[in-house]
């Protein structure tokens, strides 16, 4: 049986999304991910935006704990 690579996506974010809000837990500001990404400031916030509206949050500290707790990053920083 095949499993969709988007349905191992949580929230239903894209590949790229997950990506961004990796960065973003991880504190990166919208022009850290840009340069990181190779993309635009702008493209960067479109993406954090889209995120937010997507998981249901309104901020970077509510993502990051949504993150968490959906397992796209770990909890502890280097621990």
């Amino acid at each position: 049986m095949c499993t969709s690579t988007a349905a191992r996506r949580p929230g239903g974010l894209s590949r790229r999304e997950i990506d961004v809000l990796r960065l973003v837990a991880a504190g990166r500001t919208s022009g850290e991910i840009a340069t990181e990404l190779f993309i635009s400031a702008r493209t960067a916030g479109h993406h954090v935006q889209n995120i937010y509206t997507k998981i249901g949050v309104s901020n970077r500290a509510a993502a990051t704990r949504w993150a968490v707790a959906h397992r796209v990053v770990d909890g502890v920083p280097g621990g």
